[in-house]
């Protein structure tokens, strides 16, 4: 005996499986798990002498900033605390998101505010050199994580005032793995998008 299967359920069914938020918190959970499975430490596989870090992450120090690592060192962290924390407000203010926006600008705006959050990590280091005449090259500093993303995701969904009252709650560093200027790059990339589209997006 066959049973009917009620359209909405088959258009929640397909919208978890095209959702965004989701398939972007499973990459970051797969490649978690294989960089953890390689080196064979799931709880913190990064190490600063690991090719990896070196070549996949956003490094300052002796090593040159290769393009690539603005957005292969958004899939890399440090923890499980910090994949943790940066999955849970991804799924959090990834949702609303979606109820905003298309599916190819909710994507647009996870990867320019995760890039534009690298390049201010980058800007803030290259700053700091120009300021102290001191080189990072005495001591090697990897970003790594979606901090950056997530932040503009939330920034992007919520708008102004609801990244004023979540920061006042929370504090900006609410994710772990610090990254401070990713965190204040990605958040003010994902604002001017919001901003962009605005006429498209509902109050948060």
């Amino acid at each position: 005996m066959t049973e009917n299967i009620p359209a909405s359920g088959k258009k929640t069914t397909n919208r978890y499986l095209t959702s965004p938020t989701l398939i972007l918190s499973l990459i970051l959970i797969c490649v978690y798990s294989a960089i953890g499975f390689l080196v064979g430490d799931f709880v913190s596989p990064l190490s600063t002498n690991s090719p990896i870090l070196l070549f996949l992450a956003q490094c300052d120090g002796p090593l040159p900033i290769y393009p690539w690592t603005l957005v292969t060192s958004i899939f890399l962290h440090a923890s499980i605390i910090h994949i943790a924390s940066n999955i849970l407000f991804l799924l959090l203010f990834g949702f609303i998101l979606e109820e905003q926006v298309t599916k190819a600008r909710w994507m647009a705006t996870f990867f320019l505010t995760g890039i534009m959050g690298n390049l201010t990590f980058v800007g803030a280091d290259l700053t700091g050199f120009f300021l102290t005449g001191f080189p990072n090259s005495l001591s090697l500093s990897c970003g790594v994580g979606a901090s950056g993303a997530v932040y503009g995701v939330m920034g992007a969904a919520t708008g102004l005032r609801g990244v004023v009252l979540i920061i006042f709650i929370a504090g900006l560093d609410i994710f772990a793995g610090g990254g401070f200027f990713a965190h204040i790059g990605g958040l003010i990339t994902g604002l001017l998008l919001r901003k962009f589209w605005s006429s498209e997006l509902k109050s948060f």
